[in-house]
């Protein structure tokens, strides 16, 4: 078993601005466009919070009924309404653009999530013209069937999406988890290859469900989220979930239990949090693990595979949190026969690599395979013919195979190109692995390294994007942060650019769980590069991009870092005449809501317009929210003292200043969003419309048919960049995007 990053419940000062800056922001202000009505007004409370002897306003704490409080949704119906009148006078403009971006989009499939299984290759392709992912497979020496298209599960007013899916072991049979209106809420479908018929056997409630197949091919294991009683809490939805075992056929309410809550009476699992169970053929072990949240580090358990089918398993500890296995790994366990192969962050900020023998567990004695280095180790990966493992220096990605027979035997596997290298599938029924390699202008394709000819060879699973970058480039400088730091700073430009501070740009920073910023292709970008933009991004700290010792640099009471460090990328492209204050937008999703909202909060006069998607900006509240608790790891722990005043100094919704000239701000959410809900971003966007004296708009873009993001359908996703952009380049000053120009109809 391989045992992946859980799914994230995905945040992501420095004084003495020079004084030309300064007026150039003064500047831009007064030029602004004045938004043609006012937003609907939020209504207000006197609500103040003591925490720990700080008395803290939240006038708007009302929005947090939710999506179920028609006051809530009344208002968001209200705010999406005034975003498209303010827009409408782009819409000629934005059309142009859409349709770019559309060309640019549908030029190729694009294709994800693949697995091997018996002799086919399963994966998610979303082919020229369609809108979301279908289930494809690709047997030997055939061309490609869909298996399984989402839409057939649309009801109205919400569109269905496929989040994960798991080949059986001889890949006669393929598991899909399927949610609608991306709300990531899945059900689990299992369709039959050979007939492409799908069986009866559907199970709901099974977000995160890290389902995984027992040898039999007939059975598998997966997670499952308690049904809420009436009036439960939202955080109440990620307690007591349990490991199932489903046999194909059986009623799924009747599937026993294997591991989590109150299943094993030998066995002490925590009330909250997230488990799973996995096998690995020809092993005679399989193994559990439990996880308190997103960056916490998981406990293993082992059991005999043969016994491990109901409440009756022998489970026995093989580690504990405390053994820091890494969270932040792509790939941080695997196994082959009796050995247990862990990527570990203990004494090792870049991780090292043990293995542990299940028939004699000692994690105080592992054998230390790949000591600490500088070199930063990605995934561990168990194949048929050796040990693969991932690893990167700075921006430059290497894969290496060890020998099960002697592990100083390492073998350097030679790229076809330096580029990420990412989404690596291995199977210990089969020679090799599978990869994906990519950089910012180089489009994604698909590799494997073939043991037996000893090279690597293009799979020709996705075809090579037509979109011209010849003449862009991607520059990697360094930003310096206020305390010194050099902080990474990739910048995607054309290559003959003129550094006159006239560009307008847009860059974006995360910063969050130890997730890595690398190099990723995206044609999109093309569209608003060839306009002469600027694009890039803030490698900023909480990030992995230097390993462990970077993301705690800028997670719980270091995460001012965070922030500062997107600022420092700001000034960069400002001192270095990329751009001005004038042009300059700044973007954060989910976790990058902290970087965002931080980011204009602390220093607007840097920015003309800020993107908010999906942001968390609310930190005294988010642990209220369903995934709250699973985040304490990571960002900590409101309820204390100590985490109260970090989150507090860096939570934006609480900074809002009124009367400050705030840049213009675009908030955007999806209604079913399950990772960082509506209210959050709605609360920002309310607190900033009436505080900001700029003249610059501040709305707030709800889709009713999406979430986090990652069930949105391709259209969908086309359209909120294209709304982005259009409000960014309006903002910037691009004469094609000011109203009543070029967009009169």
């Amino acid at each position: 078993m391989a045992m992946n990053r859980r799914a994230r419940l995905s945040v992501l000062i420095s004084f003495g601005i020079a004084l030309g800056v300064a007026v150039i922001a003064v500047r831009a202000a007064d030029n602004s466009s004045v938004a043609p009505t006012k937003p609907p007004q939020a209504k207000t409370d006197d609500l103040v919070t003591d925490y720990f002897g700080t008395k803290v306003p939240d006038p708007y704490r009302w929005m947090e009924a939710g999506a179920s409080d028609p006051a809530l949704m009344d208002f968001l119906k209200a705010e999406n309404d005034y975003t498209r009148s303010v827009l409408a006078p782009l819409s000629a403009s934005r059309d142009k653009l859409l349709a770019r971006l559309e060309e640019l989009d549908n030029a190729v499939a694009a294709v994800r999530s693949w697995q091997r299984a018996g002799d086919a290759i399963f994966y998610l392709e979303t082919a020229p013209g369609a809108t979301t992912p279908s289930l494809m497979v690709r047997e030997a020496n055939a061309r490609p069937g869909k298996l399984l298209d989402p839409a057939q599960f649309d009801e109205k007013g919400s569109h269905a999406a496929i989040d994960y899916l798991a080949p059986s072991v001889d890949g006669k049979y393929v598991l899909a988890g399927v949610s609608l209106g991306g709300s990531e809420n899945s059900t689990i479908r299992v369709i039959e290859v050979k007939t492409g018929k799908m069986l009866p056997d559907a199970i709901t409630r099974t977000q995160y469900a890290s389902p995984s197949w027992r040898e039999d091919s007939r059975s598998f294991y997966y997670a499952r989220l308690q049904q809420l009683p009436p009036g439960a809490p939202p955080a109440a939805i990620y307690e007591n979930e349990k490991t199932f075992l489903h046999v194909l056929g059986n009623d799924p309410e009747k599937d026993p239990a294997v591991f989590g809550v109150g299943v094993s009476p030998s066995l002490e699992v925590p009330k909250a949090g997230f488990t799973g169970v996995g096998v690995t053929p020809g092993s005679a072990y399989a193994l559990a693990f439990y996880s308190a949240g997103t960056t916490d580090p998981p406990a293993l358990y082992s059991a005999p595979v043969d016994k491990a089918q109901d409440a009756s398993a022998d489970w026995r500890q093989v580690a504990s949190s405390q053994d820091l296995i890494s969270p932040g790994a792509d790939n941080s366990a695997t196994v082959h026969g009796s050995m247990l192969y862990l990527l570990v962050d203990k004494d090792a900020p870049n991780r090292k690599l043990i293995a542990v023998d299940f028939d004699h567990p000692d994690m105080a004695h592992a054998q230390v395979l790949i000591a600490p280095s500088k070199r930063v180790l990605l995934g561990v990966y168990a194949a048929q013919d050796g040990l693969y493992v991932t690893g990167k220096t700075g921006v430059k990605f290497d894969l290496r195979k060890m020998s099960y027979h002697d592990y100083t035997k390492i073998e350097d596997i030679a790229l076809p190109y330096n580029g990420t290298l990412s989404m690596v599938d291995a199977n210990v029924l089969l020679p090799g692995v599978v990869f994906a390699l990519e950089s910012w202008t180089r489009s994604r394709q698909v590799f494997a390294y073939e043991p037996q000819a000893n090279r690597v060879r293009n799979i020709d699973l996705v075809a090579q994007h037509p979109a011209d970058f010849s003449n862009v480039e991607a520059r990697e400088v360094d930003a310096r942060s206020a305390d010194g730091t050099a902080v990474p700073l990739s910048i995607i430009c054309q290559r003959n650019i003129t550094l006159d501070g006239s560009h307008p740009a847009l860059y974006e920073g995360y910063g969050a769980y130890g997730i890595s910023f690398d190099p990723y292709f995206d044609p999109r970008v093309l569209a608003f590069v060839e306009r002469g933009g600027v694009w890039a991004i803030a490698h900023v700290r909480g990030g992995g991009e230097y390993g462990e010792s970077w993301h705690n640099a800028g997670r719980k009471e270091t995460k001012q870092h965070t922030i500062d460090d997107m600022i420092a990328a700001a000034q960069y492209l400002i001192e270095n005449r990329y751009t001005s204050p004038a042009k300059l937008a700044v973007r954060g999703t989910s976790a990058g809501g902290i970087s965002v909202g931080g980011s204009i909060v602390q220093h607007p006069e840097l920015f003309a317009a800020a993107i908010d998607n999906v942001g968390m900006t609310d930190l005294l509240r988010f642990q209220t929210t369903q995934g709250g608790a699973a985040n304490v790891p990571e960002f900590g722990d409101v309820t204390q003292e100590a985490g109260f005043r970090y989150l507090f100094a860096v939570s934006p919704y609480q900074h809002v200043v009124d009367g400050t000239k705030y840049p213009a701000v675009l908030g955007v959410t999806g209604v079913n969003d399950p990772r960082v809900p509506s209210w959050i971003v709605a609360k920002m966007i309310a607190r900033l419309q009436a505080a900001t004296t700029s003249n610059r708009p501040v709305l707030l873009r709800v889709d009713f048919d999406a979430g986090h993001g990652l069930g949105s359908s391709r259209t969908q996703r086309e359209k909120q960049i294209a709304d982005e952009w259009s409000f960014i380049l309006w903002q910037t000053g691009d004469k094609e995007f000011q109203p009543g120009a070029s967009n009169a109809r």
